[in-house]
């Protein structure tokens, strides 16, 4: 299992085999991390950017569930109050019948912390704010 706070895994050129993306449109800025582990200084580099939205995984790193690595849904809370999102959906769950990760801890967390959330189900529409 990968620790908290992993280094990011660099091609022979260094440059990042895996990225998500800000994309900042209109006076919003969203970040999609894509699959993604918090590495150190994470945080740091995107709370500039002032996320209106995160979409962050919470299914984990299960590979005895063929999951590869990816945020739980602590750590997925956890990181958008880091940066200090004012909204944190959720992703990469309750897709596939291998993937039996929830939403609960995950809004737990999110309670716990004051961290503006919002779980979405397949094919539910997202209105704003």
């Amino acid at each position: 299992m990968a620790s908290a706070h992993d280094t990011v895994e660099r091609d022979e050129q260094g440059h990042a085999k895996f990225l998500g993306y800000v994309l900042q449109f209109g006076g919003w800025s969203l970040y999609h991390s894509g699959d993604t582990l918090r590495y150190d200084g994470m945080a740091e580099t995107l709370r500039p950017f002032s996320i209106d939205i995160a979409l962050l995984p919470i299914n984990g790193r299960a590979p005895e569930r063929r999951v590869p690595g990816n945020l739980s849904g602590l750590e997925s809370a956890q990181l958008a109050h880091d940066i200090g999102a004012k909204l944190v959906i959720p992703c990469h769950y309750d897709m596939f019948e291998f993937n039996t990760a929830t939403p609960e801890g995950f809004v737990e967390k999110c309670r716990k912390l004051g961290q503006g959330f919002q779980v979405l189900r397949c094919g539910e529409r997202f209105d704003g704010f």
